[in-house]
């Protein structure tokens, strides 16, 4: 339950900060704003990370891992941020909120076995998300993405929930050599230096006008490490994969959170996928 608990936890994280990315990275520039979410997490874990013991007399070499782990959820947070510059909270939340089945068919390539009654109800999250996500008002989801711009908001879904995978599976392998808090906040170094090229290039807010999104993108940064450090505890105990699928809600709250502070509308097949999501969340806590 504790594993189930972890998951839904950074789902409602990971939902607050979905919002506020959509709000700004149209603003910003996607890019632009990965890094400053990243390296505002950095400083705010620096203790932990001054203090890891994988980092405490260890070798450069042996940081190589971390290296690709940060690169791996640089592109995978650029890339949802990509999505949200360029479509709804509707669309992009819940098209990305299926990456965990990524977790778990990784989980069942090495041994793990859930019972029927678990992948049903993996399957009711899953589909819960594509409903939420495929059936948006007429006037919203689909129909707010620029002409033509479709193939390009899939495309950066698909990069970002395959990235997001990767990185919770190379999370949770390296949290107990450098510690849960420092894992999350180690990556994050690499992560912002791999997109300052391309952010370099991109368009957005000036320097002069980017101090009043400081606030928003420290909130944003401690909700994703606060997230993070929960996943990469989870790693740590039995049927973590079963709580990996907690995540997977964060599309239908998203949804809710964008309805009410965005004022996205949501449709009754929206209403019904979110409630499949939340059935198969109810299920998974009984089994685990």
């Amino acid at each position: 339950m504790l594993a189930l608990g972890l998951g839904l936890f950074a789902a409602l994280c990971w939902s607050i900060h979905d919002l506020m990315a959509r709000k700004l990275a149209p603003i910003l520039g996607a890019y632009r704003m990965s890094i400053f979410v990243m390296l505002v997490g950095f400083v705010l874990l620096s203790p932990a990370i001054l203090t890891s013991p994988g980092l405490v007399g260890g070798s450069w070499w042996s940081l190589w891992p971390m290296i690709v782990l940060g690169v791996t959820y640089g592109v995978a947070v650029s890339s949802l941020f990509m999505g949200f510059a360029m479509a709804p909270v509707s669309i992009v939340g819940p098209f990305t909120a299926g990456y965990p089945a990524l977790v778990v068919v990784w989980g069942m390539v090495n041994g793990f076995q859930p019972s029927l009654l678990q992948i049903v109800a993996i399957v009711a999250i899953l589909a819960g998300a594509i409903i939420v996500g495929r059936f948006s008002a007429d006037d919203g989801g689909v129909n707010e993405v620029e002409k033509g711009k479709m193939p390009l908001v899939i495309f950066f879904c698909v990069l970002a929930s395959v990235c997001f995978a990767a990185s919770v599976i190379m999370g949770q392998n390296l949290s107990p050599r450098f510690g849960e808090i420092a894992t999350a906040g180690m990556l994050r170094l690499p992560a912002a230096l791999v997109l300052v090229p391309i952010a370099l290039r991109e368009k957005g807010e000036s320097p002069k006008l980017q101090f009043t999104s400081l606030g928003f993108i420290a909130i944003m940064a401690l909700l994703d490490v606060s997230a993070l450090t929960g996943i990469n505890y989870l790693g740590r105990l039995p049927a973590k994969e079963m709580g990996a699928m907690g995540i997977s809600a964060y599309g239908g709250v998203a949804v809710l959170l964008a309805m009410i502070f965005l004022k996205e509308k949501v449709t009754v097949p929206q209403w019904f996928g979110i409630a499949l999501t939340v059935a198969g969340v109810a299920v998974l806590g009984t089994s685990v």
